[in-house]
């Protein structure tokens, strides 16, 4: 019975922490690729095997007499589908939105043509401005 808590607790332990280093690792060294970026070969399986050892740790403390012996499984169950998720997510939706490389101007380039409502609320094209110097400001974030 002390073998299957230990095994339980091994398992509830090292679930999470393989999934966490698994996108970690993505984010700080595996998205610098662009063959791994896209889709993550190497970090999708170590998330996944985070998951199933979470998935193992909970059936074993399923098993496991005593209510209170079953939160450890439970909870590392449910650390690992939300880090997955978060994952799988950043992954295969929200990195969709980002624009793609065809898109980006250069320093130096000539800006497409675009269009922008001014403080007073009237739109202003950026051909509106064409032989006049013009300085672009682009900020990352929100306002």
């Amino acid at each position: 019975m002390k073998r299957l808590f230990a095994r339980t607790y091994l398992w509830s332990i090292l679930g999470p922490l393989l999934a966490l280093a698994g996108i970690l690792s993505y984010f700080f060294f595996f998205a610098r690729f662009p063959g791994l970026r896209d889709f993550p070969w190497v970090n999708l399986p170590i998330v996944l095997l985070g998951i199933t050892l979470s998935l193992l740790g909970f059936l074993s403390a399923w098993r496991s007499p005593g209510a209170w012996r079953k939160l450890p499984g439970l909870a590392s169950l449910l650390l690992s589908g939300l880090l997955a998720s978060f994952f799988l997510w950043y992954v295969f939706v929200d990195s969709y939105q980002l624009p793609g490389v065809s898109d980006r101007v250069l320093v130096g380039d000539r800006a497409p043509e675009f269009q922008l409502l001014d403080e007073e609320g009237r739109q202003v094209r950026l051909s509106d401005f064409r032989g006049k110097k013009v300085i672009l400001v682009f900020y990352r974030g929100h306002w």
